[in-house]
């Protein structure tokens, strides 16, 4: 895997990628000829599907690698539809290739000039003696949770501030609660702009490109109605790894205790209660489950 700065990921995976593309892809509609067919490719290109493919801590600790072979049907669309594992590894390392590709968008393939519904397969190669750490993009990082006044629905902000070097625009693949209700991009001008979702085994994921230095995004989450308690709970990935960073909730109610001790505790300006916790690095896609009780 490569580090941020770097622009070679899974140097195996991308060369092997390259040359079986070009000679070996597996097509479905026998009856056309090369000649009439373009075939589809990610938009961004491979390296950009690459980029969605994480090597876990789990499956290097049990020393699992090899490669898994993915046949995906690519819609007129550029959509995947459908997917099917043709060469196996580890079922954890192929529902992440199963995962990454349906959170693709492709160039669809031409067929004669027009859009055409066509199955690629796509080999990817996980490699101990090829990986390395992903450096985090973000100088810092952190998420901020704003209860409502009933404690029943929470309001999310995560913000980000980039490295100087970072090549922009950078692609930002954020999981979303299960039960969200609506999410948010900011823009510098503090202008809010509507922002993308996709879906694929884990659950739905915010998706949106930056080209700013800062960003700020986030989305509402509403507690389910047959939850008797107040408490927050989410898994939490990124497509990009992260530094240690802080978890904050700001209330109200300054009453309100936490079942977890936090790492601080201010009073603001305006009232409202501020505590913080500091959390410790993640990589490229690794889960953080964050679940804060709620005490009145």
């Amino acid at each position: 895997m490569r580090t941020q700065n770097n622009p070679r990921v899974f140097p195996g995976l991308l060369i092997f990628l390259g040359l079986f593309l070009l000679q070996q892809c597996a097509w479905f509609h026998k009856d056309t000829s090369e000649s009439e067919l373009i075939k589809p490719h990610p938009v961004g290109g491979y390296e950009t599907l690459s980029n969605a493919i994480n090597y876990p801590r789990s499956a290097r600790e049990r020393g699992i690698e090899g490669s898994v072979t993915i046949n995906a049907l690519v819609s007129k669309d550029g959509l995947v539809v459908e997917t099917l594992i043709v060469d196996a590894l580890d079922p954890e390392l192929d529902q992440i290739v199963t995962n990454a590709v349906k959170r693709t968008l492709f160039e669809p393939a031409l067929r004669k000039g027009k859009p055409a519904s066509v199955w690629i397969s796509i080999p990817f190669v996980f490699s101990l003696s090829e990986w390395s750490m992903k450096n985090s993009p973000f100088k810092t990082f952190k998420m901020t949770i704003r209860p409502s006044s009933t404690y029943k629905s929470f309001d999310v902000e995560l913000y980000g501030k980039l490295k100087d070097d970072v090549e922009l625009p950078l692609r930002i693949e954020c999981l979303l609660p299960f039960n969200f209700e609506k999410t948010w991009v900011k823009k510098a001008s503090d202008v809010i702009q509507a922002s993308g979702t996709v879906k694929d085994e884990s659950g739905e994921w915010l998706v949106f490109q930056t080209a700013e230095k800062e960003l700020s995004f986030g989305f509402s989450y509403n507690l389910l109605e047959i939850l008797k308690q107040t408490h927050f709970q989410y898994k939490f990935a990124l497509n990009h790894a992260l530094p240690d960073w802080e978890l904050a909730v700001v209330s109200e109610a300054q009453n309100l205790r936490f079942s977890q001790s936090p790492d601080r505790s201010t009073v603001e300006e305006d009232g409202r209660v501020r505590v913080e916790y500091d959390l410790k690095s993640l990589e490229i896609y690794e889960p953080r489950y964050l679940e804060i009780e709620l005490q009145i």
